[in-house]
């Protein structure tokens, strides 16, 4: 044991006056800074900007949207300053989408000319405009339509009045209920013997880059097998080699690691407890360790074992939970992403 214990200070000796280790100290830092001053969409609603020209007209279509959002809608409704800041936010995508109510909406609906009254202005950042178009659509119809009974014509009934209030009235209950579409509600409940926790995302930005960029440090370390120190591994027994290269790899990602949690801490601290989050990150990196060397030993030369790493670097962005969880979409992948020490150290906390 002691032999073993000289041996990793040796390297955690020799890893402190590299250079290499204070580049990936200040990578980390940096790298973290930067996620946590991002704007990263979140699963939240989505902003809908509407400029309105048609007055009162447009205030009713304004007003149903509104009621839909304060219901929980997927869509908050904003009303734009002007035509040129709301073609500016939708350009730069921080609104979904966005429509102009012209000034002769209410007299060209009049008229009947229902293909050219609203104005809708949509960009590439976005994939939602056509279900934000049937609902603007929708509640502009449903105020047609109540103008259309309001203005009935009296001369086609016997008392037009209460007929044109029997009509609004059933209308309204319509409009406010799932009748006419024969709608039955059916809860599905979770299995018994499945487990809701699967399920839920485990994305997180901070965590999770701070996660991938250990891990591959973790792998790069591991390429000292194929060069010089690599003649002292392959000199030692099989035992003996798999401890010894483990050490190193843990001498050389220990002090950015370290580095990496306090910029955790001090970033994002919320939710997890600062003892499990140190049990569970002391687990990832010690499973990053052994997921490296086992991983360096399926290669014989450098030249091949370098690219495979920066395959592994865009994989762990792509597939792992760190800014979005693809396991919500395809709950299976999460078997296949926990073998993977960044994703595993997300779902386990």
């Amino acid at each position: 044991m002691s032999v073993y214990l000289s041996r990793f200070l040796l390297f955690l000796k020799s890893r402190l006056k590299s250079p290499f280790t204070y580049v990936w100290i200040v990578l980390i830092a940096f790298s973290l800074y930067l996620v946590s001053e991002s704007v990263i969409p979140l699963s939240e609603p989505s902003e809908v900007l509407i400029l309105n020209e048609a007055g009162e007209y447009g205030e009713k279509v304004f007003e149903l949207l509104n009621t839909a959002s304060e219901h929980g809608g997927a869509y908050i409704y904003k009303e734009a300053e002007n035509e040129e800041s709301l073609r500016t936010l939708v350009r730069k995508g921080q609104a979904a989408c966005g429509f102009i109510f012209p000034e002769n909406m209410e007299e060209k609906i009049a008229e009947g000319d229902t293909k050219h009254m609203i104005v809708m202005v949509t960009s590439t950042f976005s994939a939602k405009g056509p279900a934000v178009r049937e609902s603007v659509f929708a509640a502009l119809y449903r105020v047609m339509n109540a103008d259309i009974i309001e203005a009935a014509e009296a001369s086609l009934f016997e008392d037009p009045l209460l007929v044109r209030d029997y009509i609004e009235e059933r209308y309204n209950y319509y409009v406010g209920s799932d009748e006419v579409f024969g709608l039955e509600y059916e809860i599905a409940e979770t299995a018994p013997d499945a487990s809701t926790d699967f399920l839920r995302d485990s994305s997180d930005p901070i965590r999770g880059t701070a996660a991938v960029l250990i891990f591959i440090l973790s792998l790069y370390s591991a390429s000292s097998y194929f060069g010089k120190a690599g003649r002292f591994f392959k000199a030692l027994g099989r035992r003996e080699k798999a401890v010894s290269l483990f050490l190193y790899e843990l001498s050389s990602i220990m002090i950015p690691a370290v580095c990496g949690l306090v910029m955790i801490r001090i970033l994002y601290p919320r939710e997890v407890p600062l003892i499990r989050e140190i049990a569970v990150y002391a687990l990832f990196v010690v499973f990053s360790c052994v997921w490296s060397g086992v991983f360096v030993s399926f290669f014989k030369r450098n030249e091949k074992y370098l690219p495979a790493v920066s395959v592994l670097l865009f994989v762990c962005f792509a597939i792992c939970p760190v800014f979005f969880d693809i396991a919500g979409y395809f709950p299976v992948i999460r078997y296949v992403t926990s073998v993977l020490p960044p994703s595993l150290y997300l779902y386990l906390l």
